[in-house]
């Protein structure tokens, strides 16, 4: 057994790079199958699952956005170990033969500075305190998952829940093809880069030369029009726009991680799918 096993790491990490496939999948999928730890009176103890959609930060790290009155609110709180299991979205045939991941870590609650957070609650391990224009970051980005978030959060009492520690994932990318990664390997830097030094330059570009194509990816990817639309920051994953005529910032997202020299043509690949959206209707 213990020869199958490795023979099944080798096959994965010589075809492929398992800690970018995950990421990849993360990308593509929006939603998996969240497990948490039942603190329910007859069920304590057992695992609990149900969808969830999520959205992932710059680090690779899964987020979810869960009322305050869910079980899986009152489960986290209590036992903040869980899993979350994303599959391919379109598997035809047997479903084993495609890939799926599920990744192992512990959640935590988000709150602001200024929110009833407390000492006590941080140290516990269940809490992470983030700013105001963190969390603003936060729901942008879920936003393009789920364009409700606002009046979630803002007024049926959500919270985000944050995956902080990765402790493992178990890696299936196809018959023979399986391994674990550690937390560590997945959230190293090499697959989450930052585009710190072209980040600055870039979003100027498009400000300054190329703001029409920006209304159109405005309009061909949320269905409304706009006489001005600003892009206000970027990264491996997508861009971050402000349309004049919303209080809203939108996070239009590539569809996939990005190398820094690979930014000019996902933009423009944002664009011609834009404008192919904007002729269908």
């Amino acid at each position: 057994m213990s020869n199958d096993n490795e023979l099944a790491e080798r096959n994965s990490r010589e075809k492929s790079n398992p800690p970018s496939d995950v990421i990849q999948w993360l990308v593509e999928t929006g939603h998996g199958v969240l497990s948490t730890i039942s603190s329910n009176e007859g069920t304590e103890d057992y695992p609990i699952s149900s969808v969830a959609p999520f959205a992932i930060t710059p680090e690779g790290k899964p987020y979810i956005l869960i009322a305050g009155i869910a079980a899986h609110t009152k489960n986290l709180r209590q036992n903040n170990k869980s899993t979350l299991f994303i599959s391919h979205p379109n598997p035809e045939g047997d479903p084993q033969s495609f890939w799926r991941a599920s990744i192992i870590g512990n959640f935590k609650e988000v709150k602001t500075i200024d929110s009833s957070s407390n000492n006590e609650e941080v140290a516990s391990g269940k809490t992470i305190i983030v700013t105001e224009e963190e969390e603003e970051m936060m729901l942008i980005r879920y936003r393009a998952q789920v364009p409700n978030a606002d009046a979630y959060l803002k007024t049926h009492n959500f919270s985000f829940w944050l995956m902080d520690d990765i402790i493992k994932i178990r890696y299936i990318a196809g018959f023979g093809r399986i391994c674990w990664i550690e937390g560590d390997e997945y959230l190293s830097n090499e697959i989450h880069p930052t585009f710190e030094s072209s980040k600055l330059e870039s979003i100027e570009h498009m400000n300054e030369d190329h703001v029409d194509a920006m209304i159109d990816i405005y309009d061909g990817y949320h269905n409304k029009t706009s006489s001005n639309v600003t892009m206000t920051d970027l990264d491996s994953r997508g861009v971050f726009l402000q349309c004049q005529d919303s209080i809203h910032s939108f996070y239009v997202p590539f569809g996939k991680t990005i190398a820094e020299d690979e930014l000019r043509v996902a933009i423009i690949g944002l664009v011609k799918q834009a404008r192919i959206q904007i002729k269908a209707r």
